[in-house]
């Protein structure tokens, strides 16, 4: 490469949002200063940025894609703020300033911290930064149980410590819940329903047609400052059984103030989990009521006397039309439309449903539905005659080994010229050569190299189109013997089924060499 890439890496944790020092535009400003006093401008400059990610674990997307690049060779040099920003695990940190980037030979710099792994030849610089290492990870860890403490603390006293409120609710200025006259409205309407025996979908059906946004959508709405008169979208008047279900069970619309449902899994991650119901924060009184207590018991005696959903049982048996309902493309068949999921019915002539708009019948995919034996079929037929095709392209395979040997040829000439990097830049160190003298053979080393690295990357492209891997033409001879769509047949080679209401069926494939052949043959196909 004619020039090195350094890239900025960049972490503000939500922990930190409050404090200017280490917001993302002053890290930013730290470093391109840094880079301007160090004479670092003259390289390719790349900024991973993750806003709102804690240190204490490397699940972060910006920093993973950081780490794919060092893998594959693109990077030269990180730079960040202090240790702190890149990770506050002593352990994962050391290892990758230690191990990882010396391996790939990236240069790693702290700005505040005052460290250059040039400078201390592959180690982390001693014990000053080792202690500063265990004191960013026990900064985190004690950091994350205060703030944990703290909010707990606000919600025994009554203090909201979400940033919105259960629908049915506002915050006023001083961040008080106070009724939101619209969505209280549609709040009791369902619980006046639902206590008068009417079903979920009664309840689904009246929210639709008298255009009454679901919780998700009225969210958006007052979020983004938009009105009634704005422009609609399809989906946003379609309520959800389960979304019914969990407001039905809300004592929040008592005026009962309720925190402290979930608890993080671990420090600094996005996990979480269910506490007891027992440990749950619970404050009568907290908020103005909704719904009386008469009514929200009615409808809690109706929730005991319904159970499970009928549709899932038939009578002394927890099993109905179990063989009708099992298929390998379950949880895989999707909505072109709408882009849900769709279920299988529990009937004879099992079919997949687009229940998302069963409601809504204005909607394209109402009532959009496929039988079940019709869409394995269509599925399996697609699946053969994609094989065949990835078969076809494998007889090919002959052709693409006159294009292994200039592969190897410049696999071995790229070898060479990293050896040969590695010896000019010993002779600078010993003094065989001056910089000057080292600069341009360097510069004309990068050059053949950076052509080698491309020739070498376009024929393994060409190769890969010209011929399937091995497993795809493994897969292909499998779906070829396959007398019936099974579910390994289906894990192996689908990624999902889209059904779209035109009575058209794609399948997105999982293996690339399924892929490279769409060009030939398309993937469209008419259900019959």
């Amino acid at each position: 490469m004619d020039k090195p890439v350094i890239a900025k890496y960049i972490r503000l944790s939500l922990d930190e949002a409050h404090s200017d020092s280490f917001s993302i535009e002053n890290q930013r400003l730290l470093l391109d200063q840094y880079m301007m006093d160090a004479d670092m401008d003259g390289g390719e400059i790349l900024e991973f940025v993750d806003n709102g990610y804690s240190g204490i674990n490397f699940e972060r997307p910006a920093v993973q894609e950081l780490l794919e690049l060092v893998r594959e060779g693109k990077i030269n040099c990180i730079l960040v703020k202090d240790f702190s920003r890149f990770g506050r695990d002593a352990l994962e940190t050391g290892y990758f300033i230690e191990r990882v980037f010396p391996l790939f030979r990236v240069r790693f710099i702290a700005a505040s911290d005052g460290f250059d792994s040039f400078a201390h030849d592959g180690d982390t610089g001693g014990m000053e930064v080792s202690f500063k290492f265990l004191i960013n990870e026990y900064y985190s860890r004690d950091l994350s149980v205060k703030i944990r403490s703290a909010k707990r603390g606000k919600a025994l006293r009554g203090e909201l410590v979400r940033k919105d409120c259960v629908f049915g609710y506002k915050l006023d200025d001083a961040r008080r819940m106070v009724v939101d006259p619209e969505a209280a409205e549609t709040v009791r309407i369902i619980f006046e329903m639902y206590a008068a025996k009417k079903s979920l979908a009664d309840i689904q059906r009246r929210l639709y047609t008298e255009r009454r946004f679901s919780p998700s959508a009225w969210k958006n709405r007052r979020r983004d400052g938009r009105d009634a008169a704005a422009e609609e979208d399809e989906f946003q008047y379609i309520w959800r059984k389960t979304g019914i279900l969990v407001m039905l069970r809300d004592e929040q619309y008592l005026g009962t103030y309720i925190s402290g449902k979930t608890r993080m899994t671990e420090v600094g991650g996005r996990s979480h989990t269910m506490n007891a119901e027992e440990d749950w924060i619970r404050i009568p009184g907290h908020h103005p009521a909704i719904i009386p207590q008469d009514l929200f018991d009615a409808a809690q005696e109706q929730l005991r006397a319904k159970g499970e959903p009928l549709r899932k049982r038939e009578p002394d048996t927890t099993n109905r039309h179990a063989v009708q309902m099992a298929s390998a493309l379950k949880g895989k068949v999707m909505c072109g439309h709408c882009g849900h999921v769709m279920g299988i019915s529990g009937t004879k002539n099992a079919a997949f449903h687009c229940r998302f708009t069963r409601t809504a019948a204005d909607a394209v995919c109402h009532k959009l539905r496929v039988l079940k034996s019709e869409l394995e079929a269509v599925v399996l037929e697609g699946v053969k005659r994609q094989a065949k095709l990835v078969l076809k392209a494998g007889l090919h395979a002959a052709d693409v080994q006159a294009l292994c040997a200039p592969a190897a040829e410049y696999m071995g000439k790229i070898g060479r010229l990293r050896e040969d990097k590695r010896r000019l830049y010993e002779s600078l160190v010993t003094g065989g050569i001056c910089p000057d003298e080292y600069k341009t053979q360097k510069t004309a080393i990068d050059a053949e190299l950076d052509n080698a690295l491309q020739v070498h990357s376009a024929i393994l492209d060409e190769s890969k189109k010209s011929v399937p891997d091995a497993d795809s033409l493994q897969a292909a001879k499998k779906a070829l013997k396959a007398r019936k769509l099974s579910e390994a047949l289906v894990h192996l080679l689908v990624d999902k089924v889209m059904v779209y209401p035109d009575n058209r069926i794609e399948i997105v494939w999982k293996l690339s060499g399924f892929i490279n052949c769409l060009a030939q043959e398309p993937q469209l196909f008419v259900a019959t």
